[in-house]
């Protein structure tokens, strides 16, 4: 096997393009959240009204009728500023590459924000903790792993609990239920469906292999996930993780929710500009602003890998 080390090869005779880096970009689930109107997007973010629905119902009434004001509540959707961290090429560097490296360091760029958006909103839609209106469930299959750092299968019964919780909140129509399974729960349903009968409950592509559908509920994969502590918090975005921290599935109700990307600036400073250094440095990264969030917390949730013991 051919082991990669630090460094460079500067001579001619090379294979014609980079080695591939095998990273995880499935974003498709983005496509499914609900673009921000043009017309509400402010400098501020987006701001939306609602109207509490006090509407009673009688059955043979015989008292004089009392009209009631319909009070309104407000929220607004903030905007995050979105970066990838610049990178710096010299001119030293590449003077005998065979490979136009700035043109291969915007492309990485390209692929960091790719990730970074897709992990950005995965975290955006999952549920802080558990709730009446954002249930978070605990796997309770078979232990996977040693130990409290090992944790727990998900099976087709706790699918059937997550999805009597999904269906429990009124109002949800079902076009805009999604789950988007972690790679372990997606591995775990496809040996439970193996080893029970009721595997016609789980829709699969026959041409892709893909798990597509559990009723309707639509299933989704991705391998990044939104990890949870023991106790069922969710840990934030990019934070450092622990051993026993526990992988998720993540479900959205499409209908409640927003995203939106400015259009991204490309911020470049080319060696031209550096009149001081030995060996002049050009400098690259992206950054825009973009917005994703629940628009109300109601219609989310996620499956959190239950505890090893």
């Amino acid at each position: 096997m051919a082991d990669l080390t630090a460094g460079v090869h500067l001579n001619q005779f090379l294979a014609p393009q980079l080695l591939q880096e095998f990273k995880n970009y499935n974003d498709e689930f983005i496509k499914l959240l609900n673009p921000a109107p043009s017309g509400a997007i402010s400098a501020d973010g987006i701001r939306r009204n609602k109207l509490i629905n006090n509407v009673a119902f009688s059955v043979n009434n015989t008292a004089d009728f009392v009209a009631a004001k319909m009070d309104t509540e407000k929220n607004i959707t903030l905007w995050d500023k979105l970066d990838t961290s610049p990178t710096e090429v010299d001119d030293a560097e590449i003077r005998s590459l065979s490979f136009d490296k700035r043109s291969a360091v915007r492309v990485k760029h390209s692929e960091a924000w790719k990730i970074g958006v897709r992990d950005y909103a995965l975290h955006k839609l999952a549920p802080t903790q558990d709730a009446a209106s954002l249930p978070v469930l605990r796997t309770t299959g078979a232990q996977v792993g040693a130990g409290t750092n090992g944790r727990l299968k998900l099976t087709y019964a706790d699918l059937i609990r997550f999805y009597a919780a999904i269906e429990s909140l009124p109002g949800l129509q079902n076009q805009y239920k999604h789950l988007q399974l972690c790679s372990e729960h997606h591995q775990d349903l496809i040996e439970d469906r193996a080893n029970t009968n009721n595997y016609r409950d789980i829709v699969i592509n026959q041409a892709t292999g893909a798990l597509e559908r559990f009723y309707t509920l639509k299933l989704h994969f991705n391998l990044a996930n939104v990890k949870y502590t023991p106790a069922g918090v969710m840990k934030a975005n990019g934070a450092v993780g622990a051993a026993d921290d526990r992988n998720s599935s993540v479900f959205f109700y499409s209908d409640n929710t927003v995203f939106h990307v400015n259009a991204v600036k490309i911020l470049y400073k080319p060696e031209t500009l550096d009149t001081t250094s030995a060996d002049p440095k050009s400098t690259f990264r992206l950054q825009t602003y973009g917005l994703c969030d629940k628009v109300q917390p109601y219609g989310f949730g996620a499956i959190v890998s239950g505890n090893g013991s």
